[in-house]
């Protein structure tokens, strides 16, 4: 597919997502979200630094509406996956199921800025479970020279486990969704080293550092030390923003990769 017209589905898609999202979140009055087990966050410290518009449907439209970057990235990768060839490990499969985890961090991450309810609060980390099982799976797939579908088997039962421990332990999921994604990096480099395979280190090494500033910008908002709550212009958004980037830039890593001769 020539860019021209990626970018033209790429936008389809991702206006489709969004508006029906956006009419969905801002349809449902705010004494439904009143009505829901309210979100870890709240029964502690308050969710980020953005104002709680406990009036609204979208109690942080700042936050709800950057998780929309996921959306477009996922939509951009998922094109792609459409009409891609398996030429390397990276098979369309494989690509497609980046770009729908990606989708599933936008709208699960709007959900639960819109509703700062616990079932949002399940949603939002679900994606990035999903995506961090992703990498850790495929990175093992590659190192171990799984088949694709014991690969598929493995990540199924690990991404249910992972959704089992959140609703059992909800407290844990920032600890384990970190380690999950360590887990996956290592494995990344441990495959790099044995196998040496031609691919572009550059890509990883970006997203990583991009990755790397959205968790600090992170910290800063959740802290507290860079904060306007009633402001549109909110650290937690330039997460969502730079975490986006940072999923755009493991496509292309992956991408990258071609089959040793």
């Amino acid at each position: 597919m020539n860019p021209a017209r990626h970018l033209v589905f790429t936008l389809g898609l991702s206006v489709l997502i969004i508006t029906i999202s956006v009419a969905w979140l801002s349809s449902i009055p705010a004494a439904t979200w009143a009505s829901w087990q309210p979100a870890t966050c709240l029964q502690v410290e308050g969710c980020f630094c953005e104002a709680d518009q406990s009036t609204e449907s979208v109690r942080q439209p700042a936050n709800a509406w950057s998780s929309f970057a996921y959306v477009v990235v996922g939509s951009w990768i998922l094109v792609g996956a459409a009409v891609a060839t398996a030429g390397g490990p990276y098979q369309p499969l494989i690509g497609a199921a980046v770009g729908v985890n990606a989708v599933i961090i936008g709208v699960g991450s709007a959900f639960y800025h819109a509703s700062l309810t616990f079932t949002g609060q399940f949603f939002d980390i679900l994606g990035m479970y999903l995506l961090a099982g992703l990498m850790l799976v495929y990175a093992l797939q590659r190192l171990l020279g799984w088949s694709l579908a014991w690969a598929v088997a493995v990540y199924v039962v690990f991404s249910v486990a992972l959704s089992s421990v959140q609703v059992a332990w909800p407290d844990t999921r920032r600890y384990l969704f970190a380690l999950v994604l360590l887990a996956a990096l290592g494995v990344e480099l441990i495959y790099r080293r044995r196998a040496a395979p031609k691919i572009q280190t550059l890509w990883f090494h970006l997203g990583l550092g991009l990755f790397a500033l959205a968790f600090l910008v992170w910290i800063l908002d959740t802290t507290g030390v860079l904060c306007a709550p009633n402001s549109l212009l909110q650290g937690h958004a330039l997460w969502h923003l730079l975490g986006a980037a940072a999923v755009a830039c493991l496509h292309l890593y992956y991408r990258s990769e071609t089959r040793h001769d």
